[in-house]
């Protein structure tokens, strides 16, 4: 989805288009926009920012991949595709930019950081691989907001809720092991969101599942769906409250070398 908004953003501001260097392939903007429809479709129980089914953003996905099919990405983006970007924009939630998408410039480039390599080696093959699926990482994101809400917790099973847990747990860490960052600060941030899933994992294995996870597991979920989300204000997970989605209960595929 990110994807999907950044490049409705660029075909959509004139100025911005022309600024890039590269243009993606006409394969690769189809490609993701694919992507996007196939997992946004009708049945999807996904929400975007103001709470709206993403599935009503699919309509307006369609109509710019319409567009595009006949289209060689160029500088030059068509008044319609730049109309239909737009409107995917706007679907999205986004507002239009105060200057107005004519009037809107690229961001100027940042400075290049100072090099200060990671000290760890680099992720093996087999770490690589067994890194999940976007998909799944999503999952599990959803999963540890249910864990970290009390209207949730009180709604599901405490077997159902249980069941996936250590799934989505080393999926999450099998992802974040493997980042390296060229700062201190990132490298920081990794090691506290890691120790974090440690945690909660440790808390997960020691809790059976036939009673409500104990306060301390869900305070865990909620640290680490707080850092995950850039999150500062724990009050939101007692208010949140919606209709269960079976998808974020099921055990994860794990992915291997």
């Amino acid at each position: 989805m990110v994807q999907i908004v950044n490049y409705a953003g660029v075909l959509a501001a004139p100025r911005v288009a022309r600024s890039l260097g590269t243009a993606p392939s006409r394969e690769e903007l189809l490609g993701l926009l694919d992507r996007f429809i196939a997992l946004s479709g009708e049945g999807s129980r996904g929400t975007i920012g103001d709470g709206r089914p993403i599935h009503e953003v699919t309509a307006h996905a369609w109509t710019l991949r319409a567009l595009c099919e006949t289209w060689t990405p160029a500088p030059e983006v068509p008044v319609a595709i730049q109309q239909s970007a737009r409107s995917l924009f706007t679907a999205f939630g986004f507002p239009e930019p105060p200057e107005g998408w004519d009037a809107l410039e690229a961001p100027a480039e940042a400075p290049p950081e100072p090099e200060d390599p990671d000290p760890r080696p680099p992720p093996t093959e087999a770490e690589l691989a067994a890194r999940p699926h976007p998909f799944s990482f999503g999952v599990a994101i959803g999963w540890c907001r249910y864990l970290a809400s009390p209207k949730m917790v009180a709604k599901i099973p405490p077997a159902d809720l249980r069941f996936p847990a250590l799934g989505h747990l080393d999926n999450m860490l099998a992802l974040f092991r493997t980042e390296r960052s060229k700062n201190a600060e990132g490298r920081a941030y990794f090691a506290t969101l890691i120790e974090r899933l440690e945690t909660l994992r440790a808390l997960c294995e020691a809790w059976d599942g036939t009673e409500a996870p104990p306060a301390r597991t869900q305070e865990a979920a909620r640290a680490v769906h707080m850092q995950l989300q850039h999150k500062s204000d724990p009050r939101e997970y007692d208010a949140f409250e919606e209709d269960v989605d079976p998808v974020y209960l099921t055990i994860p595929k794990v992915r291997s070398a």
